[in-house]
């Protein structure tokens, strides 16, 4: 069987662009025993895959020129060599996307219960983003009544999700997002209270506007810049979830810290940082809460869709530009 992959044929120096890809077709063998052929129906592109491709080797390390990118991928069994997964079942694997089809073993492929809706959710609301978005508002801020959250990348997969749950718990939510019509998204239809075009106004004199008192509560996707005015305008004893830092991804050190880390000390602000595999042992019930969320209205969840491999480097791309509404995915 002849299936197209995604290379990596330049190391980005700073954004990447299209043209650090490659498409490439390969010929894939016949499973062997104990081993599954599947092909790949969705993928998806979410700003962590940046961190392998260039800068500090850290916790995910720096990828090869020449080797396919990892990520998660629901795909269709097509020919099976294992007792336990048959032809036609849906499954979810962690690291095979960015490609049409694979051979693998059994292990670390899941199967899909589509009961709880679309499968490509298990890529985003059911999966990754979701239980991110779930972990730092319940685990993590625990939010009260009264209190106010700012929340960055408000429009995004994780922070789209955030916020509503910051609602739910009766927080006052504060949001950022890069443009007009996604600040008007995120207010008119997510339901937050206000949101800061961070492109056309200055983020740090707007918070200051609307939240002169302060804030109880930051959820950080981007940090840098952000995360600086979100120290200054923390409250004494309160809470940051800091889950991802976007905005020091294309640099060279996206570990780099804010300069003022000391008024954490001065006003006994808590800072906890989180990723999703602390909340996993969690995510039957998380997704059976999103789930019945979303049947009943109570919750939105958004979808930007690429189509055709050949098309998943844009998608990648335009999302650490921060092009999509909610969780970018590429349908194959």
């Amino acid at each position: 069987m002849k299936a197209k992959q995604v290379t990596l044929v330049n190391r980005p120096d700073g954004a990447p662009t299209t043209s650090d890809f490659a498409i490439e077709e390969v010929d894939l063998p016949s499973p062997k025993h104990g081993e599954v052929l599947v092909k790949n129906h969705w993928m998806s592109v979410d700003p962590y895959m940046r961190l392998s491709l260039s800068g500090p080797d850290g916790l995910h390390g720096i990828m090869p020129l020449g080797d396919v990118p990892s990520g998660g991928a629901v795909g269709e069994i097509v020919e099976s060599n294992v007792d336990t997964l048959s032809v036609g079942q849906m499954v979810v694997s962690p690291a095979m996307g960015w490609r049409e089809a694979y051979v693998s073993i059994a292990e670390g492929l899941t199967p899909i219960d589509d009961s709880a809706g679309p499968i490509q959710r298990i890529l985003g609301i059911y999966g990754l983003t979701g239980v991110t978005a779930w972990g730092g508002i319940n685990g993590v801020l625990k939010p009260q009544s009264g209190e106010t959250l700012f929340i960055n990348g408000a429009a995004g997969a994780v922070g789209s999700v955030a916020l509503q749950l910051a609602k739910k718990a009766g927080a006052a939510v504060i949001g950022s997002a890069g443009s007009d019509a996604k600040c008007n998204w995120v207010t008119d239809t997510l339901g937050a209270d206000h949101c800061i075009n961070y492109k056309s106004e200055n983020v740090k004199e707007r918070l200051a506007e609307l939240a002169p008192d302060g804030i109880e509560m930051f959820f950080d996707n981007v940090g840098g810049e952000q995360l600086e005015i979100a120290i200054d305008a923390m409250k004494p004893r309160g809470r940051m979830a800091l889950c991802g830092a976007i905005a020091l991804y294309d640099g060279e050190n996206y570990r780099t810290g804010p300069d003022n880390l000391f008024a954490i000390i001065e006003k006994h602000v808590s800072m906890t940082g989180f990723n999703a595999g602390f909340y996993y042992d969690r995510a039957p019930k998380i997704i059976a809460e999103f789930a019945a969320a979303i049947a009943s209205g109570d919750l939105i969840w958004e979808e930007t869709v690429a189509h055709g491999i050949a098309d998943a480097p844009r998608a990648f791309v335009d999302m650490l530009a921060g092009a999509n509404s909610g969780k970018m995915l590429v349908k194959l």
